[in-house]
């Protein structure tokens, strides 16, 4: 059992930018009351709050304490097993730590320690070396360093490096601090039980089991427990089944799922087999439930960026409209005369646009029919007229296949999205839409929801849901839009929304789009709903069977 306790880096974060923070408290009082949900473990509450302090920084250019804010937020996803999504929040706050000085070196440290352990827990090792270097490159803090190279130990360990594992082990026990001591001393065991299981290296665990006891360290002795549990296993099963309990006594003190888990299997595998089932029934409950856990994750915090991104959007909306109001009263003469002058103009654009366009658009299908339409037919009369005897049969079958081709001239063709894998093209349509003035989400589109589900269904709704980003492009004038995919059972749900223009009336579901779109969804056995009556926005939910 290895726990790298990465909240210990949050501590560093606040620590070493205190006195910043308390003599400008007045103005950060949300940053404040994030750290504050922080310490008290509600990570939810926390991640909230960090991101609209983050925001409130975004309107004074504060990019340190915007990186802060990024740092804490990726910290905290780490943690709570949103490893990419930790990863993509380090990467966007490395672009805020420009400067070189003491305190953005000790910000970029931690940050980089963040990328390194969700990257180690990815299973991507040489990325985490990579970071871990970066990090000490970073550090002038002696103890901060000490846990990096604990940290770069054991992503040696579980590369099977144990010389090199050692070497940083070694460093790392130079620290003075009798907790991080205890943890190093009983890594340092592992890799040489790892690396010779004949070796007695007993002293070490017992060592620093006794310093954890000391210090009542709940994290430590449930570490301990679990070596313990491991080193007696092949020698005296007794005293790994002792440890075994321990752990897991220890584990649900300290609330962790996925120890009780480790301890668990331990007891499964030692404890005889009238024993073990209801420890094997108590871990498969367990292990569904933290499953679920690790899946909603996922989505959590996309889902919360989701939510305060939009409140933001519709404060600046807000202030936008007093400010657009207060000009008027004091313009309005010449805001009129140069509205009329804006208006005629860009209507005259317009027209000349559309003009452009319509004249393309019958270039491209005038070209079609002449290769499609046109040259087939030619052949085909070319060869009634050379043939003496005129075939029904054979002259039908080419009309016929005429017939199709042009009839597939105004489709577009999905053989070549269907070479990559659906979810990906689908995810690269969907936010091919996005740009700065108009935010798109995508959450739940997973490769493992497409399974089972046809070419054809997944066909239709890759038609439909660009039938529907189309018309949001087009009309709605939203800035925020959420396409969120779930399947329950057999039934695949798509919900789409956005904080538009709405669709104002019903009248408005005849046009060419959104039928289009009605037509696909019940073509494939499916039910479609536009929500009516919103104050702004639309939603529409789709519900597909999946046979």
């Amino acid at each position: 059992m290895k726990k790298l306790i990465p909240l210990l880096f949050l501590t560093i974060i606040f620590s070493c930018t205190k006195n910043a923070v308390e003599s400008d408290s007045a103005k950060n009082k949300t940053y404040l009351k994030a750290a504050n949900y922080r310490d008290a473990g509600e990570k939810d509450s926390a991640y909230i709050y960090y991101a609209l302090a983050k925001d409130e920084f975004l309107k004074i250019n504060d990019s340190l304490f915007m990186a802060k804010c990024l740092i804490n937020m990726a910290i905290i996803q780490t943690d709570q097993g949103d490893h990419f999504g930790g990863i993509e929040t380090s990467l966007e706050a490395e672009k805020m730590l420009k400067k070189n000085d003491s305190i953005t070196k000790q910000l970029k440290s931690s940050n980089y320690n963040n990328l390194a352990l969700a990257s180690a827990k990815q299973e991507n090792y040489k990325n985490a070396e990579k970071y871990y270097d970066l990090a000490l490159q970073n550090s002038s803090e002696p103890e901060s360093q000490y846990i990096y190279y604990n940290n770069i130990a054991n992503n040696y360990l579980d590369l099977k490096d144990f010389g090199k594992a050692k070497e940083f082990y070694k460093k790392a026990l130079k620290t003075e601090d009798s907790i991080a001591y205890a943890r190093t001393l009983n890594n340092f065991g592992r890799c040489l039980f790892a690396e010779n299981k004949n070796i007695n290296v007993l002293n070490y665990f017992l060592q620093s089991l006794k310093i954890r006891e000391s210090k009542q360290d709940y994290w430590g002795l449930n570490s301990s427990y679990a070596t313990l549990a491991d080193y007696y296993k092949e020698k005296e099963p007794q005293k790994a089944l002792f440890y075994a309990g321990k752990m897991y006594n220890i584990a649900q003190k300290i609330e962790s799922p996925d120890d009780r888990l480790e301890a668990l299997e331990k007891l499964i595998t030692l404890e005889k087999s009238d024993h073990s089932k209801k420890y094997f029934s108590e871990y498969q409950k367990l292990n569904d439930s933290l499953q679920t856990a690790r899946a909603k994750a996922r989505n959590q915090f996309a889902l919360i960026r989701y939510e305060t991104e939009k409140a933001k959007t519709e404060n600046i909306e807000k202030e936008n409209y007093i400010f657009r109001q207060k000009v008027a009263i004091a313009f309005l003469f010449t805001g009129l005369l140069v509205g009329l002058f804006w208006y005629l103009r860009r209507k005259k654009r317009l027209e000349q646009e559309k003009e452009i366009e319509v004249k393309n658009t019958q270039i491209k299908y005038s070209k079609k029919i002449h290769d499609v339409v046109a040259n087939g037919l030619y052949q085909t009369m070319v060869e009634v007229e050379n043939q003496e005897e005129l075939d029904k049969e054979k002259l039908l079958d080419k009309l016929e296949k005429m017939y199709e081709e042009s009839r597939d001239i105004a489709h577009e063709d999905l053989n070549e999205q269907l070479e990559k894998e659906f979810s990906v093209k689908l995810f690269e349509m969907i936010s091919s839409y996005s740009s700065p003035q108009q935010k798109v989400l995508v959450i739940g589109n997973e490769q493992n929801i497409w399974q089972n589900v046809s070419q054809n269904i997944q066909s239709e709704i890759f038609y439909a849901l660009r039938e529907l980003m189309i018309n949001m492009k087009k009309h709605s004038q939203a800035t925020l839009v959420l396409v969120k995919f779930e399947k329950i059972e057999n039934i695949l749900k798509i919900k789409y929304t956005d904080n538009g223009l709405g669709m104002g009336n019903a009248e408005n579901k005849k046009l060419s789009g959104i039928k289009n779109t009605e037509n696909r969804i019940e073509n494939i056995g499916g039910d479609i709903n536009f929500e009516k009556n919103l104050q702004k926005g639309l939603q529409v939910n789709m519900s597909i069977p999946i046979h």
